[in-house]
């Protein structure tokens, strides 16, 4: 598997082209970009797991709408993944998945710092918006899925270490 490390602020993140062990079980395009060690482990998780019937990495296309100053922007979410998996309890039918994978404190409202300098307020601001906008589009993606009879996930983390994925 094809593997680099990006640095993005002082954090190194695992990037790469995913190599499939069963192709047969891929349905999205070629060829798959992981963008953290996270989204690695469940690449791994849907390509080897059997319950996995079907997957793809960002092959979805799900658009929204923020408005700004009055004016409406359309945008497009492409979220981390999409899995068909065996039902638990019913073997016979299958779970369809989107799943977004995010660290756990982007999926909570951020802090405003007690020290209140010029770095930490713009960082704390930057989070607060990547939070609202985050908000909006899962709203969005919510939607979207349920018109569809779609399951929507955010995972963090702390699902990936309760599964084994990662340590």
């Amino acid at each position: 598997m094809a593997k680099n490390r990006a640095k993005i602020g002082n954090r190194r993140y695992k990037q790469g082209k995913y190599l499939l062990q069963n192709p047969s079980k891929y349905i999205g395009h070629m060829p798959i970009v992981y963008r953290s060690s996270w989204e690695f482990s469940f690449c791994k998780f849907c390509d080897i797991n059997d319950k996995v019937v079907k997957w793809s990495a960002e092959s979805l296309e799900i658009p929204y709408q923020i408005s700004k100053n009055g004016n409406v922007e359309n945008h497009r979410y492409y979220p981390d993944f999409y899995v068909e998996m065996v039902n638990s309890l019913d073997p016979e039918k299958y779970d369809r998945v989107v799943i977004e994978i995010k660290p756990k404190h982007e999926t909570n409202e951020p802090i405003k710092p007690k020290r209140q300098t010029l770095k930490m307020l713009e960082n704390y601001e930057y989070s607060l918006k990547m939070y609202k906008q985050n908000l909006h589009k899962w709203a969005f993606t919510k939607d979207w899925c349920k018109r569809r009879n779609l399951k929507f996930v955010i995972i963090t983390e702390d699902d990936l270490k309760a599964k084994g994925l990662i340590p």
